[in-house]
């Protein structure tokens, strides 16, 4: 084993020593990609790799929301650290989404906001979720209803009812993003949200809220403010 070996195996354990004794927050967002990494590449410094995904995806967290194709165009990422990369993802939307067995209950906007969020809200095309509540308000289905472009999902009412009935659910959340940033409904999400909630109430289904997601907020329509 070389010295140059030596010396980031070193600087390694003095991260990992770092993150153990203190947390993610010990460490900067570059140090923990580099110590992510080093599971997937184990026998090279991952330090610019790490830094050069930031720098070419744009930030810490749109790395982690970054696709198969976005992670492996940056050189030295390969399938293995872009899978890994990935997989960290799909794990936290696990962990954070409600479910029935979890018996999460959902009673405000802002009880679902970090789970919407950390699913939809840094994508760069305008996705529709439906999450679906028993009489108890508490969730029995989440679902991605529709991808789209950067600025419209196209959604069908009969495909959201649909799936309400079938999932027995007495309440409809309705949540979508815009990549764009803004948080102004369009002409479309009014007439979406009336709509729905209009064809709801002849099945005996309330259309608690439509939410609007970006990265960094989001926007009642029930409520008509920032949560």
């Amino acid at each position: 084993m070389n010295e140059k070996t030596l010396d980031y195996h070193g600087h390694r354990k003095r991260l990992k020593e770092r993150f153990n004794a203190a947390g993610r927050k010990a460490l900067h967002d570059y140090e923990l990609l580099e110590l992510l990494l080093a599971y997937a590449i184990p026998r090279r410094d991952t330090k610019p790799l790490a830094k050069e995904l930031i720098r070419q995806l744009g930030s810490f967290p749109r790395v982690l929301d970054g696709d198969r194709d976005e992670l492996e165009a940056v050189s030295g990422v390969g399938e293995q650290a872009g899978t890994l990369i990935r997989l960290v993802k799909a794990c936290m939307n696990q962990y954070l989404e409600p479910g029935e067995r979890a018996g999460t209950k959902l009673d405000s906007p802002e009880a679902v906001l970090d789970y919407v969020r950390l699913e939809i809200g840094n994508k760069n095309t305008e996705y529709f979720m439906l999450l679906c509540l028993n009489a108890a308000g508490k969730v029995v289905h989440t679902d991605l209803m529709s991808k789209g472009t950067v600025n419209m999902a196209h959604v069908y009412p009969r495909e959201i009812l649909k799936t309400a009935l079938i999932k027995n659910a007495s309440a409809l959340i309705l949540v979508h993003n815009h990549p764009s940033g803004t948080l102004n409904p369009s002409t479309h999400d009014e007439k979406l949200t009336r709509t729905l909630t209009e064809m709801s109430e002849h099945l005996g289904i309330s259309v608690h809220d439509h939410i609007i997601v970006t990265k960094d907020s989001a926007y009642s329509m029930k409520m008509g403010k920032c949560l």
